[in-house]
């Protein structure tokens, strides 16, 4: 007999909840499959939206079945009715679903699953209309660049500082104006990185304090669209200055291995391979990859990711990195990283088609602005 899927959570911060459902509610609920239809049992304060903006066949009214039986005392509760009176007993929970239901469900004699990949594996696969919400979402990261640029092209430098508009120019400047920026574009830019210099050796650093001429910034947004929870994902690196030679190679490599991945994408071949490719080429221009005492340098985290309802998803595109099929979006993003040097990383999105790749993500590679 085949398992009912069972998910709790609120569907702005789980995105598996949101693919089934299709809205944003803010508190967490029960969504659940029953003889193939899509069901949620909800508050009174969602019932009206969730009945013409959602994606449930059917949806159980959490205040009527517990007016209707005094055994009922929690949402727990409700559901588990639910169930022992559609006769379901066999159910399926992601790895993340919360203990304490689990333990309830189990002691009132379900026989519960748990799934250790992803439960609704077909998202990894996205049709048009989530590859346009992708788009929507790299426009607005495109448009951030096009901001930090014109900030850094109207900067000027004084006592080894950049000073914008009367200031000291800081990573937290620049990331409250991408951000800001977005939100008028209808999308949260949350954990914006603007990292400068030796910061940026520390990929997930989002930057702090003044921003020095002649350093690497890198530029890392990856804004959800308010309407749909979609991601994009774009990292450019600039400079504000004349780069020094070692400076000029690195962001060199960097470009000359993302073009090499991209070129490698296509239906059928492994994310292990597309990987390869990309760190040989950093490795074959010279950037080793070395554990040092605290830190890593060179190429030390995988080439991309799928990108969807979360910024980080299905399928990898790292050394175990599996086969990929049409409709996969993923990220291409090499980056190196050398204190005293700084950093570089790129990235772009492709959709992943029978014969290539198709850029979902446009925006320049001029990474020098004097």
């Amino acid at each position: 007999m085949k398992r009912e899927i069972l998910l709790y959570g609120d569907s702005r911060s789980n995105a598996d909840i949101l693919y089934f459902g299709g809205i944003f509610i803010p508190d967490p609920f029960f969504a659940f499959t029953l003889n193939g239809e899509r069901c949620a049992l909800l508050s009174p304060l969602e019932l009206g939206r969730a009945k013409k903006h959602s994606h449930f066949d059917r949806i159980f009214d959490y205040a009527e079945i517990k007016k209707a039986s005094s055994k009922v005392k929690d949402f727990c509760g409700a559901l588990i009715q639910i169930l022992q009176k559609c006769r379901k007993k066999r159910l399926l929970v992601p790895s993340a679903f919360p203990a304490f239901a689990l333990d309830i469900l189990r002691s009132e004699g379900f026989d519960v699953a748990v799934e250790p990949g992803e439960i609704f594996p077909e998202r990894s696969v996205k049709k048009r209309r989530e590859v346009a919400e992708i788009e929507k979402a790299n426009f607005v990261a495109a448009a951030g660049f096009s901001l930090v640029e014109e900030i850094l092209r109207e900067s000027v430098v004084e006592a080894e500082k950049l000073h914008y508009s009367g200031r000291i120019l800081t990573s937290e400047y620049l990331r409250a104006q991408i951000e800001r920026a977005s939100l008028e574009l209808g999308a949260d830019a949350v954990s914006t990185i603007a990292a400068a210099g030796d910061q940026a050796c520390d990929p997930h650093e989002c930057g702090h304090g003044p921003i020095r001429p002649r350093s690497l910034i890198v530029v890392d947004i990856f804004p959800r669209m308010r309407s749909s929870g979609y991601f994009g994902d774009m990292t450019r690196t600039f400079i504000k200055g004349i780069p020094s030679e070692a400076q000029f190679k690195m962001v060199d490599s960097v470009l000359k291995a993302q073009a090499k991945g991209l070129s490698s994408i296509k239906a059928g071949v492994l994310g292990s391979d597309v990987h390869a490719a990309v760190a040989g080429s950093l490795l074959s221009d010279g950037y080793a990859t070395l554990r040092e005492k605290t830190f890593w340098s060179g190429f030390f985290h995988s080439t991309g990711h799928g990108i969807g309802l979360e910024v980080h998803e299905a399928p990898s595109l790292g050394p175990l990195g599996g086969k990929l099929v049409a409709g996969n979006v993923v990220t291409v993003e090499p980056g190196l990283y050398y204190r005293g040097v700084g950093a570089c990383r790129i990235e772009d999105n492709v959709l992943v088609q029978k014969n290539g790749a198709r850029m979902l993500s446009e925006y320049h590679y001029n990474w020098i602005i004097e």
